[in-house]
């Protein structure tokens, strides 16, 4: 069986990843997978991508160059003409591409892969009205959905204002086992073990200061001022706490000025982007989430099997990860109180052994055979 994903390129976000996992594992059952990049040539998952057909069109067609639609279109068209089945992995450039490509050919699906709440993105972000409406005028002529939470689902719903298809399947992401095995080789964190990789400009508190982990970009859309409340109120209550950044983004300044000013300044570190964050995860005793939305976080799933105790915010699709326990990883209030009285009442050992056996329901193999039966069908 053939299949094709069209994404913009290969680079380090949770969509291109999602897509360097699934190839794999469908590769490995036996699939004939193709990945199209039409708007960049990285590929840094050549690791996980590596027996997959990677083909970079980003020198034929061009978005914002109208007079190279034409040959992209052909040869897009070109490429998917004998395909099985048509993933465009994301929304814009990827979903407009594919269902013009596909127009026509009778022997091709095309199955759309959302991976986060739309109506949530669109309210926050804004999107530009002509995108808004081709996307929405597509997603409506789609017979098959893929989501990767049921909340991402729903959203959908609401954004396009119209009930859920039958032809709408969620499927959730997966725990990568390559960051398992790799993180297998660690000794978790202990009373006297200081959080790794040390950073020699911080002097940590005590060996028995409470370690916060957050891992993503710094930006509006993560709510940044929630990390330095929840610091701000584990300190009232007398709790010592430390938090590791892992990752960058347009609000970093703004985030090292400001715990400056707070007197927070010493109890966080800055890890920048890291492509590897398994030695942080393993080193932790929280795992911080405090987003406006997500779809199927990839780093919960990562935490998971390591049993890092998770403390979020009410972010769409995360709760599910959880099932009838949400609550003790999860509040409806999007405030520092609410997370440190969260992080306060969770009892970690308890929580660490659920999470590691609830990770199983997230396991590489169970969630790819339902990906090859759906792609089968």
């Amino acid at each position: 069986m053939k299949i094709v994903f069209l994404v913009r390129d290969l680079g380090l976000g949770g969509v291109e990843r999602c897509v360097a996992l699934v190839s794999e594992g469908l590769i490995a059952r036996g699939m004939d997978v193709s990945i199209v990049m039409l708007g960049g040539s990285r590929n840094l998952w050549a690791a996980r991508t590596g027996t997959a057909k990677v083909i970079d069109l980003s020198n034929v067609w061009q978005g914002k160059k109208p007079w190279t639609w034409l040959a992209g279109w052909l040869a897009t068209r070109r490429i998917i003409k004998d395909a099985d089945l048509v993933i465009p992995a994301t929304f814009l450039m990827p979903l407009y591409m594919a269902y013009a490509a596909t127009r026509g050919l009778k022997n091709t699906r095309i199955m759309g892969w959302v991976h986060g709440p739309l109506y949530e993105l669109d309210r926050f972000a804004t999107m530009n009205p002509i995108h808004r409406h081709a996307c929405q005028f597509i997603y409506r002529r789609l017979d098959e959905l893929i989501f990767v939470s049921e909340h991402a689902r729903d959203s959908l719903a609401r954004w396009l204002k119209q009930p859920i298809q039958d032809g709408w399947r969620v499927l959730p992401n997966f725990v990568d086992e390559g960051v398992i095995s790799a993180t297998s080789a660690l000794e978790p964190r202990g009373q006297d073990t200081p959080l790794c990789p040390p950073n020699e400009n911080h002097q940590s508190l005590s060996s028995q200061a409470l370690q916060l982990l957050f891992v993503g970009r710094i930006a509006s859309e993560k709510q940044p001022h929630l990390w330095l409340d929840t610091l701000a109120s584990l300190n009232q209550r007398g709790v010592q706490a430390e938090l590791t950044i892992v990752g960058d983004g347009p609000m970093e300044q703004w985030l090292r000025s400001e715990a400056h000013q707070r007197g927070l300044a010493s109890q966080i570190r800055f890890a920048g982007h890291q492509n590897h964050v398994s030695a942080y995860l393993a080193s932790a005793d929280v795992l911080l989430l405090t987003s406006n939305f997500e779809g199927c976080p990839l780093v919960v799933l990562e935490a998971m099997p390591l049993g890092v105790v998770v403390a979020s915010t009410n972010a769409g699709g995360v709760y599910e990860l959880f099932g009838k326990r949400r609550a003790e990883f999860v509040t409806n209030t999007a405030s520092g109180e609410a997370l440190a009285t969260l992080i306060i009442s969770q009892h970690r050992p308890e929580l660490s052994s659920w999470l590691k056996q609830r990770a199983k329901h997230y396991s590489a193999s169970q969630i790819l055979q339902q990906w090859m039966d759906l792609c089968e069908q």
